[in-house]
C-alpha cells in the first residue's frame, strides 16, 4: 500500500477530531463504550465530525467516519466534496494516555471507496501517522 505523508491540514483534521473526542466521550454511557470520532475534510476545508454510537443491539451501532459522511451530504455537499478523513480513538487503560489516530474498519473502507475511491485516509503504518486512498485499503476489492 502506497502512504504520503500528512501535511499540515491533517495534522489540524487530527487534532480537531481528538478535541471533539475529549469533548464528546462519556466513560458512564455504554461503560465508556463511545471511543473514536471521526471527521471529512472537505474541498472548501470545511470540517464534518461524527462519533461512534454504541447500541445494545451490535449490529444497530454506527462507526464515527459514515456519520460524519452522512452529516456533510447532510448539510449539501456532494460525494466529490470528500477529500481527508480520519478516526481518533478516544485513550482507554493506563497504558494509553493519548488519543490515537484507528484505521476504518472494513465496513467503513467500503464505505469510503464507494463515496470516493480517491478520498484520503489518515492511517497509522508502523507507529507513524500516513496518508492512503481509500481504495488502497481494499487491495482486492473487485467491484
Amino acid at each position: 500500500m502506497e502512504t504520503a505523508p500528512l501535511t499540515d491540514d491533517d495534522e489540524d483534521l487530527i487534532a480537531q477530531v481528538a478535541a471533539t473526542n475529549d469533548r464528546t466521550y462519556d466513560p458512564e454511557f455504554f461503560d465508556g463504550a463511545h471511543i473514536v470520532a471521526g471527521g471529512v475534510r472537505l474541498a472548501d476545508g470545511t470540517v464534518h465530525e461524527g462519533v461512534s454510537l454504541p447500541a445494545s443491539v451490535g449490529r444497530a451501532s454506527m462507526c464515527a467516519e459514515p456519520v460524519a459522511v452522512g452529516s456533510a451530504i447532510a448539510d449539501g455537499y456532494g460525494h466529490d466534496d470528500l477529500r481527508t478523513c480520519v478516526a481518533v480513538a478516544y485513550p482507554r487503560g493506563e497504558d494509553e494516555t493519548e488519543p490515537s489516530v484507528v484505521p476504518p474498519c472494513g465496513s467503513c473502507r467500503e464505505l469510503l471507496a464507494d463515496y470516493d475511491p480517491d478520498l484520503r485516509v489518515v492511517v497509522p503504518v508502523d507507529g507513524k501517522r500516513r496518508v492512503a486512498r481509500a481504495m488502497d485499503l481494499l487491495p482486492t476489492r473487485t467491484w
